[in-house]
């Protein structure tokens, strides 16, 4: 499995590597763990935050969208695998529409623009609520949606009351903020924050901290460029705006 994983994973590497400049030191490097947030968007309390009150990783990011808040929500509550995709489509990543941006939805889906607290949204092809599943803690429509997994390193989902608990395993919060800044721009914070179990193990999972340092810079850029186009756009499912 790890293995795999990692052969998956060098693609990913070589580009944040490049990007930060400084071969394997940039994979650490502070900036790809705030890509756009400000000192103010990484000290502020969001949403979810809650969730893992003691994380030993955390990463806020953000990015600017020119296009009013309600223009913005419409892709974000569509997120999931079998819905409206996760944005991040990078060359080699295949989704149940192909690669590349096929693999995510370029229009907003009306049969999916409600989410309920408890509702599941999953990683890809083969996961169920089992495996590679995330499970929706908060949801503000135009405001907030947050998500969150307890899983081992395979994916596995943890029963938060069973016992004994996986010896290795973590739990994830997953936070997309909206946060209006004018008349028609909107800044994304999204926050990520995990604790590993035991929290030594964070050390030997770095392609955990490795994806979402990836796969978050490819979300953000992929998902901007979509209300911007259309801030007005009017949908029946929402009835928001126009």
């Amino acid at each position: 499995m790890l293995p795999e994983l990692v052969r998956r994973l060098r693609p990913a590497a070589l580009m944040v590597a490049e990007y930060a400049g400084n071969g394997a030191y940039g994979l650490r490097h502070p900036s790809l763990l705030r890509s756009g947030a400000t000192a103010s968007d990484q000290h502020r309390r969001l949403p979810g935050d809650e969730l893992v009150p003691h994380p030993n990783w955390q990463a806020t990011r953000a990015e600017t969208i020119r296009a009013p808040a309600a223009a913005v929500w419409p892709w974000l509550v569509q997120l999931g695998y079998g819905r409206g995709g996760y944005y991040g489509d990078l060359p080699w990543w295949r989704g149940e529409r192909g690669r590349g941006p096929a693999a995510s939805a370029d229009r907003i889906l009306p049969e999916f623009q409600h989410l309920d607290l408890g509702d599941v949204l999953l990683d890809g092809s083969g996961c169920d609520a089992t495996h590679g599943a995330w499970t929706v803690r908060v949801v503000e429509p135009g405001g907030s949606l947050v998500l969150f997994s307890s899983r081992t390193l395979d994916g596995r989902e943890v029963d938060p009351r069973a016992e004994p608990k996986p010896r290795l395993f973590f739990d994830c919060s997953w936070a997309f903020v909206l946060v209006p800044t004018g008349e028609a721009v909107t800044r994304l914070l999204v926050r990520s924050r995990l604790r590993m179990v035991p929290g030594w193990a964070l050390r030997g999972a770095g392609f955990l901290t490795l994806g979402d340092t990836v796969m978050q810079r490819a979300m953000l850029r992929g998902i901007r460029p979509w209300p911007e186009q259309a801030p007005h756009q009017h949908t029946a499912a929402t009835g928001a705006f126009r």
